[in-house]
């Protein structure tokens, strides 16, 4: 039977047999009562220990210690961050996450973890992600260096982590708060089709060959649809026979949640002729089938560039000989033209955007077509195209009537007269209204037919109105 000596309210000793350690009975500071070897068959070693655990706890109670083992806070600083990743993932995939997009987030905090020296989430420090992104932007080695888009998309995914674990409860605060995001600069820049690049390439990819497991005439029908309704590679290989609204008054392309690019439903209205012939490509297929059987993301821009490499070399060989050399100088239908810019697929979508400014769409309307988040990205990307106002808006001004005023008083005499602008008339009668006279004559101050006095060169008061030139008769103004 174990004997137990209890203590007065510092906790009790006792053994659970005669030859053994003494054991520690104590409440800790959350009121649960413990109970803990001592290791020592010695009593007053043990209650020296003992005094110790309770003073410890009386501490942690009163917030002036850490309870044993630290706080949740401090566990979580030294568990590893690999630990913590798990968690990471499970609840951006709940969030309904890309696949992809947590996979790739996932990737670079592995990676800055790795370069960094960082084992476990405590160990995350700022000056350390600042010193790698400088690195990367601007290597001394033979390394690949980062552009600005790079290094701004791993300190985003670094600060995401960061700021899900601050409101997971597993950091006090964000280690990485302070660091800044560079400035992305686009990668690629791009340029829309003509209209006459888009006739020529439509019946070149309707007549070839099998590309990329997709014949001409459904990669005509994919590049069509992607240039008049904006939507992205990702969106459309999402397609399926049921998303396609075409028997309604206004033909449109339904968007699920999951597919959109910000996980928001979208409809897209698109053209009847182009509703007409989606219509005969799905016909007999089952409603979960997809429309397109488009290539893996990374080869859709592949099989563009061979269609309008395959274009521009029927473009060229219908020439004229004395047209030849000129066409074959010349920017039309080059995946990438003389300026640097580029024509992918997703350059399809761009011309969507800028079609629809050139043909009078108001930028409210093309920020909808878009799906644009704000419509300042609208009129970034598309506003040097929108019609330039600026001419009829001038024209539309009020214009401002001269009127003839009498300075003698005799209507008659058209030397007398002046012409004074509306605005120096409402002027001369404000003048008028705070002291004197409004309508004056210089002879004659109530006299017939006076007007307003024009404001004169010389003198400042009314009550001292100045002599007309004694050559002309007219007010020296």
């Amino acid at each position: 039977m174990a004997t137990r000596n209890r203590g007065n309210g510092q906790g009790s000793l006792y053994r659970r047999n005669a030859s053994g350690p003494w054991y520690f009975s104590w409440f800790d500071e959350s009121g649960v009562r413990r109970s803990r070897s001592t290791g020592t068959t010695s009593r007053a070693d043990a209650e020296r220990i003992g005094r110790k655990w309770s003073e410890h706890t009386a501490l942690v109670r009163e917030g002036l210690a850490k309870p044993e083992g630290g706080t949740p806070l401090d566990r979580h600083a030294m568990a590893s961050i690999v630990s913590h990743l798990e968690a990471f993932e499970a609840a951006k995939r709940a969030e309904d996450r890309t696949p992809r997009h947590v996979d790739e987030t996932l990737t670079m905090i592995k990676l800055v973890a790795s370069e960094c020296g960082w084992k476990s989430l405590g160990s995350i420090a700022a000056d350390q992600m600042e010193q790698f992104t400088g690195r990367k932007l601007a290597p001394t080695d033979n390394s690949p260096k980062w552009s600005p888009r790079t290094a701004h998309k791993y300190v985003t995914a670094l600060r995401t982590f960061t700021r899900w674990c601050v409101a997971d409860g597993r950091l006090a605060a964000d280690p990485l708060a302070r660091v800044k995001k560079p400035a992305p600069v686009r990668q690629t820049d791009r340029r829309f089709l003509h209209v006459e690049e888009w006739r020529w390439l439509r019946s070149v990819t309707l007549n070839g060959p099998v590309r990329c497991g997709m014949s001409g005439a459904e990669r005509r029908l994919l590049y069509e649809l992607a240039l008049h309704s904006g939507l992205r590679s990702s969106e459309l290989s999402a397609l399926t026979r049921s998303s396609l609204m075409l028997d309604a008054e206004k033909p449109y392309v339904l968007l699920e949640a999951r597919s959109t690019k910000n996980r928001k439903a979208a409809r897209q209205y698109i053209r009847p002729d182009l509703a007409s012939d989606l219509a005969e490509h799905v016909g007999r297929r089952m409603p979960g089938a997809k429309v397109f059987n488009m290539p893996r993301r990374e080869h859709v821009a592949t099989m563009l560039r061979a269609d309008l490499a395959e274009a521009r070399r029927t473009w060229i060989a219908q020439a004229p000989a004395d047209e030849r050399m000129a066409r074959e100088q010349s920017d039309f239908l080059l995946a990438e033209n003389h300026d640097g810019q580029k024509l992918d697929f997703h350059a399809l979508r761009h011309t969507c955007g800028a079609w629809a400014a050139m043909g009078g769409a108001s930028p409210k309307a093309m920020q909808t077509l878009m799906r644009h988040s704000s419509i300042t990205l609208t009129l970034d990307t598309y506003g040097h195209l929108l019609p330039d106002e600026a001419a009829q808006t001038v024209t539309r001004m009020p214009e401002i009537e001269s009127l003839e005023l009498a300075l003698t008083g005799t209507d008659s005499d058209p030397r007398n007269a002046v012409e004074v602008t509306a605005v120096e008339t409402a002027v001369a009668g404000r003048n008028g209204a705070n002291g004197g006279d409004s309508v004056r004559s210089w002879k004659n101050k109530t006299g017939p037919g006076a007007g307003p006095r024009p404001f004169l060169k010389r003198g400042g008061r009314e009550s001292n109105p100045q002599p007309p030139d004694r050559q002309s008769g007219a007010w020296v103004l």
